[in-house]
């Protein structure tokens, strides 16, 4: 099989190969070990595949992919290729008979998840199989620096030492991953022993994504993105939505079924394992459009028409980002990779790292466990110890994975590699952060983090290049002229101000300013030139002019637990060049005022405070709601502005329901109480209704 392309073409029907996959072929079938990074989608399965053919004995290849394995086995045995997988899912018989298999050289690829080397039959049917390759996928999970770091795959390097002393020695062996910066890489080879392994890295470009961030500062913000995205004419048809929680997954999925009418499913680790599978079957035939999901959907989905992937929370790396984005366009067709940015995503990302990241403590009081029990299981110490279930399986597989004796020593060097662990999970969250609230090319950014110095070449780069294109035009266009165009241009002075004085300012303290708060923490603030300029309107109406600067790209929040406001490239333009921006601005109402007042001068401030919202379009449940009165109090109000002359009574009851009331006036006679009134309506009728009619009648 010296013929590469006669057996690319014979065994997967394919023309050609892609970048980097012929010589990453070679490397191996020359005998030497190799690293291949090459982007998601870019078929590095295939270069195990075709290498284990060539090659005489068997490739045993290691994944974590435990929910894919059976899809690519079934692909590779429809060409012809006898292979299996051994994995918790099949039976202890037919794993057994696998494992048999394996030691007989009855395959020529096993696929294997690394937590197999835990067991002592598997690594004595090791020491009899012929082994052609030992293949580490998803490799960048070896190392510590990488995103997705599992403890198991250290197991590993030593398993291949023992291989490399037996006599049957594999041709060599093959890591691959998608994602990994170049202290990852240098931790992969070092960790399995290959530091001279020759590296194949095609360049991390996808020019066919467009990298899009949108700040959206709550969820409802970021479900109203989703909605734009996904109902208007620009609509996908296919897609991934990315959330942080269970919760969120569920709540979104939810939203695109009700009320969206969308075809959508939610899809995460604590869900049935059958309706996993059958969730993941649906989307990858294409019966299903749209998946919302936590990252358990990951690894291995090839489906290739993705037009885009869509993280409603922020990840907790740019390597984590990137590889779930891969996942749009594996076709090669335009899609998109879209994240939706709040700054309190941090938070739950340091919620998560300090979730599963076990302390000094934490080791201790599971090695007295183990020490006293060897063999206890996650669920055993998560019970004697209050630890989450996520934080005791990862203390345990650190444990069980230590090379040498478990005593003291060790659980101490096992801390330190842990603390540095942690410290470096929190670099990796500064990295996204940064990427996120950044205003330089995206692309550019993603391609310098991991080592490529290759062009950031696309047809469309990203939402950052894009508005660059259009700056010119804006600040060519109209000044502000009306009061709405005026008003956000002094939302952007404000919040350019503090930025300029090296501290920022959070929506609620912005609003309080405008507003002219005479609170102790705002009034220090009376000589800023914007102090009390809103002075007119509510606070909300003031959250909710911000929010429409936000919504269109002339503001963004950075920060973690206390965000701060700032203006993007567009909002400098625009605040620099004066421009026109177009807000729809609440009325800033002196009229308003002034009758709030006069109101309140006759009747009372508490029933002019009603009136004021019945007039602004209130329904009575509406201004009960938000003045926090009961539906009685608010009628009772209504009554005594109709009996004054000051409310119409068609804007409490539905005509209507006063003609039923009036009607059943009409067979009492002179109304002396409601009671006998109230007996002669349906149910539904409220006492204030009645009230509020006899009034009306009565005047």
């Amino acid at each position: 099989m010296t013929d590469l392309h006669s057996a690319l073409q014979q065994h997967f029907g394919y023309p050609a190969f892609r970048p980097g996959q012929e010589e990453s072929v070679r490397i191996v079938l020359e005998g030497r070990d190799a690293l291949v990074i090459m982007p998601t989608g870019s078929g590095k399965s295939l270069i195990y595949q075709l290498a284990a053919l060539a090659l005489p004995g068997t490739a045993l290849v290691f994944s974590p992919l435990i929910a894919l394995m059976k899809d690519q086995v079934d692909a590779m045995k429809r060409r012809g290729i006898a292979c299996t997988y051994i994995n918790s899912s099949i039976e202890p018989a037919e794993a057994d008979r696998r494992v048999r298999g394996l030691a007989n050289g009855e395959y020529k690829l096993v696929l294997v998840a690394p937590e197999r080397l835990r067991s002592g039959h598997f690594l004595g049917a090791l020491t009899h199989a012929d082994l052609s390759l030992i293949v580490v996928d998803e490799a960048h999970c070896l190392s510590q620096w990488g995103h997705d770091f599992r403890p198991d795959y250290l197991h590993i390097a030593r398993m291949r030492e023992r291989a490399l002393a037996s006599g049957k020695k594999p041709q060599a062996t093959l890591a691959l991953t998608a994602t990994a910066t170049p202290r990852t890489a240098d931790s992969i080879c070092t960790l399995l022993g290959i530091a001279a392994a020759a590296r194949v890295i095609t360049g991390f470009n996808r020019p066919n994504l467009f990298f899009d961030v949108r700040h959206a500062p709550g969820k409802r913000d970021k479900l109203e993105q989703i909605r734009e995205l996904l109902t208007g004419p620009d609509a996908a048809s296919a897609g991934i939505i990315y959330a942080g929680t269970r919760n969120d997954v569920e709540e979104i999925a939810a939203y695109l079924r009700d009320s969206l009418g969308l075809n959508a499913q939610a899809y995460h680790g604590a869900m049935p394992a059958r309706t996993r599978d059958t969730v993941q079957d649906q989307f990858m035939s294409g019966d299903l459009p749209l998946v919302v999901a936590t990252n358990a959907f990951g690894m291995g989905i090839d489906r290739p028409d993705v037009r885009f992937v869509l993280h409603f929370s922020m990840p907790a790396s740019l390597e984590a980002y990137y590889q779930e984005a891969g996942r749009a366009g594996r076709d090669g067709l335009p899609a998109r990779a879209i994240l939706l940015y709040s700054a309190q995503d941090i938070s739950l990302q340091e919620f998560f790292i300090d979730a599963n990241t076990p302390d000094a403590n934490d080791l201790r009081d599971a090695h007295r466990l183990l020490t006293a029990e060897p063999g206890a299981t996650s669920d055993v110490l998560a019970t004697r110890t209050g630890m989450k279930e996520i934080k005791a399986r990862m203390t345990l597989e650190l444990l069980n994975s230590a090379p040498g004796q478990l005593d003291a020593a060790a659980v101490s060097r096992i801390s330190r590699m842990v603390n540095e662990r942690r410290d470096h999970r929190v670099h990796l969250l500064g990295v996204m952060r940064r990427y996120a609230e950044g205003e330089s090319c995206r692309r550019r950014a993603i391609l310098d983090y991991f080592g490529d110095a290759g062009p950031a070449d696309a047809p469309i780069c990203c939402d950052v290049c894009e508005t660059q294109t259009t700056l010119a035009e804006m600040g060519a266009g109209r000044t502000a002229e009306t009061q709405s165009e005026r008003a956000a241009l002094i939302v952007l002075d404000t919040i350019s101000g503090f930025a300029s004085r090296d501290f920022g300012v959070g929506k609620t303290k912005l609003a309080h300013i405008l507003k002219g708060s005479a609170r102790e923490d705002v009034s220090r603030f009376a000589q800023n030139r914007n102090y009390g300029k809103f002075q007119a309107l509510k606070l909300a109406e003031i959250d909710a002019l911000v929010a429409q600067l936000m919504g269109a790209g002339f503001l963004k929040q950075v920060g973690g637990d206390r965000p701060v406001l700032q203006l993007t490239a567009r909002g400098e333009v625009a605040l620099e060049a004066r421009l026109a921006i177009d807000i729809a601005l609440p009325t800033l109402a002196r009229k308003k005022a002034v009758e709030r007042q006069r109101v309140s001068a006759s009747i009372g401030g508490t029933v002019a405070a009603t009136l004021a919202l019945i007039h602004d379009g209130r329904t009575v449940a509406q201004a009960a709601a938000e003045r926090a009165l009961t539906l009685g109090t608010i009628y009772t109000h209504c009554a005594q502005l109709i009996a004054e002359g000051q409310l119409d009574i068609d804007r409490v009851v539905p005509r209507e329901r006063q003609a039923h009331i009036r009607a059943a006036a009409d067979t009492l006679g002179p109304i002396q109480a409601l009671a006998p009134l109230k007996s002669l309506l349906p149910a539904d009728y409220d006492y204030g209704e009645i009230r509020c009619v006899v009034s009306s009648w009565r005047k």
